[in-house]
């Protein structure tokens, strides 16, 4: 439990974030969007929800179209991470700050995949999530560079040209953007994995927590990606992977290089009573197995941040549980829109959402 110093420095930002918090969506208007017929009868319900305003700014613009209803929801996921910085200071703001640029990073690789698929920079910039003032990227500098190698040479200056210097060659080589995606990747969670070491006492063991586990997560479906999807060596799929997260090191991305069940790390990692067993038990080394773990992951996830949320509020557990279930919550609702779009049943809509539980 925290201490007196630390409630009195997280009163403000913990109501900020009860405030924010009660307006997830409850059940009953999860239930009622899963039941609803159709895209358009699914759009008419969120208008009345806490996401009505980007329903509506959309309509106003004549732009309401799923892809851009799926950035602008991403767009009001970090705004409202934004907004739980209001009274935040030190390492914990610039940790927050860290955690905020997973969606300039998502923006970063939108462009470079604009640029090697030579399209133009209104449609790149179409592609992005909205992040209003908040960057400090040249983006559109970045939008109307017109080669891959250009657009690594605007990005001279930030921490990012190094990775990307290194993984240039390869791109060129090989005409495709993997080796630069993961040097991309690889740069950002570094940094938070280093903005979260920054932090002392109870701060540190709130984000090793749940942002850790977050870094955990991806090493693991990282090494399982490259070995089901790309078949790399062992030595290229440690080489492409974190070193060490809290959880996880390379021995343990080795092993699942070389062949080791799904089912068997997460019980190694985690221990048998984090999942269900109807969940280890439809884990097998298939392509078809990927989507299955990482829905099984997030989860986990989620109840992470549900615990942090039901616990003693004044802390910076707090702050992270909410800031998790909004952006989990963001990514059920364009799930749930691409399954009416696709015209998926009650059912596999369910199946495939993080908040739904077996």
């Amino acid at each position: 439990m925290a201490n007196g110093l630390d409630a009195v420095r997280y009163t403000a930002s913990t109501a900020r974030v009860k405030g924010l918090y009660a307006r997830l969506l409850d059940g009953t208007t999860w239930r009622d969007l899963i039941i609803a017929e159709g895209f358009h009868r699914t759009i008419s319900l969120l208008k009345e929800t806490t996401y009505g305003d980007v329903v509506s700014n959309l309509e106003q613009s004549g732009q309401l179209t799923l892809e851009m209803l799926e950035r602008h929801l991403s767009g009001k996921a970090a705004a409202n991470l934004r907004r739980t910085m209001t009274f935040t200071s030190g390492g914990v703001r610039h940790l927050l700050v860290v955690w905020w640029q997973h969606f300039e990073l998502e923006n970063l690789k939108g462009v470079f995949r604009g640029v090697h698929q030579e399209l133009e920079p209104d449609t790149i910039r179409n592609l992005l999530i909205p992040l209003g003032g908040y960057s400090t990227l040249n983006w559109e500098g970045l939008l109307h560079e017109r080669s891959v190698r250009s657009l690594v040479g605007r990005l001279e200056g930030t921490h990012y040209i190094n990775p990307l210097r290194n993984a240039l060659s390869a791109y060129e080589r090989e005409r495709t953007l993997f080796p630069l995606e993961i040097a991309l990747d690889i740069r950002y969670y570094r940094d938070l994995a280093a903005a979260i070491l920054d932090l002392n006492g109870q701060d540190r063991e709130d984000v090793r927590r749940v942002l850790g586990i977050h870094l955990d997560i991806l090493n693991i479906l990282w090494a399982y990606r490259y070995r089901v999807y790309h078949a790399l060596s062992a030595e290229e799929i440690v080489n492409y992977t974190l070193w060490r997260t809290f959880r996880t090191n390379a021995d343990l991305i080795r092993r699942i290089a070389l062949g080791a069940p799904p089912a068997d790390i997460l019980v190694e990692v985690w221990g048998q009573n984090a999942f269900h067993p109807s969940e280890l038990a439809a884990l097998d080394s298939s392509p078809q197995m990927i989507p299955r773990l990482e829905l099984t992951l997030q989860r986990l996830w989620r109840r992470v941040a549900q615990r942090e949320m039901g616990g003693y509020p004044f802390k910076l557990g707090t702050l992270l549980g909410y800031v998790i279930l909004q952006e989990l919550e963001t990514q059920d609702l364009i799930t749930l829109l691409e399954g009416k779009v696709m015209g998926w049943s009650v059912e596999r809509v369910q199946e495939y959402l993080f908040r739904y539980e077996e």
